[in-house]
């Protein structure tokens, strides 16, 4: 027989039995929608955990600092130190974070870069508005490497105090003359009130620079000294909108950060007083490293190796990270038991009509073998019976799923995210992608094709001449 003639007979015969034919692809559209549905949301915690840790920055980038150093910095180790970077041994002395420990980090797996940082606090002017703002030096390179993106202009160049504006630096510029500013300023609809790419910047590290109140200034200071010439700024660009830490941050090639520090802690140095608070530090020191990581999953086994040679590495965002995803994972598995049994029971149903087919069709059977029938065409017609059942009703059911799963993200994502912890901030309550489609596509047939396999075997089996004498 052709194929085009057992497509047809199959069709004829589904729609010969229209309700049981209809009870059947019903079940595996309940079976496959349920299916799609309860994935969907696991895949939608799952997403929703994503964006989460977004707002939270790149969690492939771990910060490490010196083993000496305790969680909020402690002490720097000079740059160039001579120092091992190795594991320490019994007796021996901690490793460095150094030059060389940074090239280690590079030559690691699972790492894509890695740069060291140098932080300092300094007052910047533009016009009448004053802001302090947080430097970090970092490597030339380093920030196409780490994915930073820009809204606007280019990345750090090696140009003299060439710098690279967060997204949101601008909004804490203010006049300092202004006493009233808070009271007036629209905390819903921010602007900012310099232009970060086109307005003139200086910054300084002298006190009270900028502010005009003598609130910054000390008054054991020796006014008549020479004052620290301000730093103009060249704006290479600004950075768009990532974390908090990046958009309130200005970076700064880190060879031109360091020089800022030493002339910093020269200045502090020769004051007739020691400013409260003032750095410690020396001047070439790097304050911690950036290092990141080829993906998510490869992040604790890197932080484990740098651990390993006797860093400190700040990591606990990666327990929270696998937490959560072993949360995702459970609930996924859980919420897809659950259709997985629908499906089961819907291809119980998809057995259950083939074999009552074949006993209500043993006739036609036998008939069909007088006649010259081959076996294997006889088989195949029942197979694809069962597999048009398991495909229609994975078709509907994707169709219905689909519908559900837009019902929950505009209509139940409030009440349904609430007791679920799902959907919650605005996220969606049930993802459905293409390529979950799909497979319950291709799953639904498959499933109609097993279902059939044994009455297709029974249907061939069958004596002719005995199939023909049956009334």
């Amino acid at each position: 027989m052709r194929i085009i003639d057992i497509i047809t007979m199959s069709l004829r015969n589904l729609f010969k039995r229209k309700l049981r034919t209809f009870l059947t692809v019903l079940g595996v559209v309940i079976g496959t929608s349920a299916i799609i549905v309860m994935i969907s949301l696991g895949l939608a915690v799952n997403a929703n955990f994503e964006e989460q840790l977004s707002q939270m920055g790149d969690v492939r980038v771990l910060t490490v600092r010196d083993p000496n150093a305790n969680q909020w910095g402690g002490r720097a180790v000079i740059v160039g130190g001579n120092s091992s970077s190795s594991s320490p041994g019994k007796g021996s002395e901690p490793p460095s974070l150094d030059d060389k420990a940074v090239e280690s980090f590079k030559q690691m797996r699972n790492v894509v870069a890695a740069s060291p940082v140098v932080q300092i606090g300094l007052t910047a002017t533009s016009g009448r508005n004053v802001s302090w703002i947080n430097i970090k030096g970092i490597s030339l390179g380093a920030m196409e490497e780490f994915g930073y993106k820009l809204s606007e202009g280019e990345y750090l160049k090696g140009d003299t105090y060439g710098i690279v504006f967060g997204s949101d630096v601008g909004y804490d510029f203010r006049n300092p003359n202004d006493r009233t500013w808070w009271y007036n300023y629209d905390w819903e609809n921010r602007t900012m009130a310099v232009d970060l790419m086109n307005d003139r910047f200086e910054m300084s590290y002298e006190d009270g620079y900028g502010w005009n109140t003598g609130l910054m200034s000390n008054q054991y200071s020796d006014d008549t000294r020479p004052k620290p010439k301000p730093y103009r700024l060249k704006v290479n660009g600004v950075l768009e909108s990532m974390s908090w830490e990046t958009d309130y941050s200005v970076f700064m090639n880190i060879d031109e950060v360091i020089k800022i520090r030493r002339d910093q802690q020269r200045y502090q140095q020769n004051e007739s007083y020691r400013r409260s608070g003032a750095s410690s530090t020396a001047s070439n020191a790097f304050d911690y490293v950036m290092v990141m990581c080829k993906d998510i999953n490869s992040v604790e086994a890197v932080r484990d190796e740098i651990q390993g040679m006797g860093f400190y590495v700040e990591s606990w965002f990666i327990d929270y990270i696998r937490n959560m995803q072993e949360m995702s994972r459970s609930l996924q598995l859980f919420l897809g038991a659950i259709g997985a049994v629908s499906l089961f029971v819907a291809a119980i149903g998809i057995a259950n009509t083939m074999i009552m087919a074949i006993y209500e069709r043993t006739k036609e059977i036998g008939i069909m073998k007088v006649i010259g029938a081959a076996i294997k065409d006889i088989k195949r017609l029942f197979l694809l019976e069962a597999m048009m059942i398991g495909f229609i009703g994975g078709a509907v059911g994707i169709l219905l799923s689909l519908g559900i799963s837009y019902l929950l993200n505009n209509a139940g994502g409030m009440l349904a995210g609430g007791m679920l912890g799902i959907g919650w901030g605005g996220g969606r309550l049930s993802l459905i992608p293409m390529w979950l489609c799909g497979v319950a596509l291709g799953f639904a047939a498959l499933i109609g094709l097993v279902s059939g396999y044994f009455p297709a075997r029974r249907a061939m089996n069958l004596s002719a001449l005995a199939a023909i004498r049956t009334e």
